[in-house]
């Protein structure tokens, strides 16, 4: 079922100059692709986390097994997830929460953090993951294809490298891009999830959007929650892909195994609900200092709400992307 090829030190260690970069740039530097392939986007970003972040899982993991040269899979497969469930919840839940328009780079993101820990637990169990192999592994994990086979067949028909996507989609289908690729991520109970099920994650996905639209920030908390319950199951079932025998090992070690992670989303968590307070805070201010606009009391609270969470997210939006940009320009240096 696995396949592939076994790690190759030399060939990790050639690719490991290709190895780091920002998760959140590499999404947006996807998002074109998806655009001009919408149909096959699980697909577009197999191929692309396997292309840019093959190397950077080889490498992430060659650097663990230095660190801990005493360390087994189970200790190396647990720290694969505890990182990557703490990326996606920093690079997603971070992205996501200012700007709700931004929702679509927040969920790629948080996909290929999600690839990013498949391919370093494929690299732990001694599978190449820069091999095109591990694709269709990754469309098996989320629930795309029921086999590696199916999967295998329906890549020989996908675009590699898609031309376009610069252009306007038309909004259904940009909203059914984002309903796909919640349910890939595991919000909406996966890509096959019962018609009930789906019907209520995608009726709180909703909700949370239309409420994101006033107070953007409140998605940051519950995207980092949302964000650590589908990676650690999508790491528990990548463990169980790559190496059936440590079922029963795992399990006897949740407890431990998901603490690290929990901590990475209280952080969050409790900084954005810091953040979200100052809107109330000053609203509330503004009102009990004598300040009217339209409709009164409550009226003039209800628009400095909006404004100040707005303005907020805002300035917090552009603290992200410079620090994003700084980042890059010294990885470029």
């Amino acid at each position: 079922m696995n396949g592939g090829e076994r790690n190759s030190a030399n060939s990790s260690g050639s690719r490991s100059d290709r190895a780091d970069g920002s998760v959140t740039v590499e999404a947006q530097a996807l998002l074109p692709m998806i655009w001009a392939d919408p149909q096959h986007m699980p697909e577009q970003l197999a191929f692309f986390a396997v292309r840019r972040f093959g190397p950077r899982a080889a490498t992430a993991v060659a650097r663990r097994r230095e660190r801990k040269p005493q360390a087994g899979a189970d200790e190396l497969g647990h720290d694969a997830i505890a990182s990557g469930t703490r990326t996606t919840i920093v690079e997603g839940a971070a992205l996501g929460g200012p700007f709700i328009v931004l929702m679509p780079v927040s969920f790629v993101a948080a996909l290929l953090s999600q690839a990013t820990m498949v391919l370093e637990l494929a690299a732990v169990a001694g599978h190449d993951p820069c091999s095109e192999r591990r694709v269709a592994d990754i469309l098996v994990l989320q629930d795309v294809y029921p086999s590696t086979e199916a999967a295998g067949r329906a890549l020989t028909e996908v675009s590699r490298h898609p031309t376009g996507g610069h252009g306007h989609l038309p909004r259904r289908t940009r909203w059914s891009l984002i309903v796909r690729m919640a349910a890939v991520l595991g919000l909406t109970g996966g890509e096959k999830p019962s018609r009930l099920r789906r019907a209520l994650s995608t009726a709180v996905i909703s909700a949370l959007f239309l409420v994101g639209m006033v107070l953007p920030l409140i998605w940051v908390p519950a995207l980092a929650v949302l964000y650590r319950q589908s990676t650690l199951g999508l790491g528990d079932k990548a463990v169980q892909y790559y190496s059936p025998g440590a079922t029963g090992d795992r399990l006897r070690h949740r407890r431990p195994f998901t603490r690290l992670p929990r901590v990475a989303g209280v952080a969050v968590i409790l900084r954005f609900l810091a953040l979200t307070l100052l809107p109330f805070l000053a609203a509330a201010g503004i009102v009990l200092a004598g300040v009217r606009l339209i409709g009164g009391f409550w009226g003039t609270a209800l628009i400095a709400l909006v404004v100040l969470s707005l303005l907020l997210g805002g300035l917090w939006f552009l603290h992200r992307r410079s620090h994003g940009t700084g980042r890059r320009q010294r990885h470029v240096l």
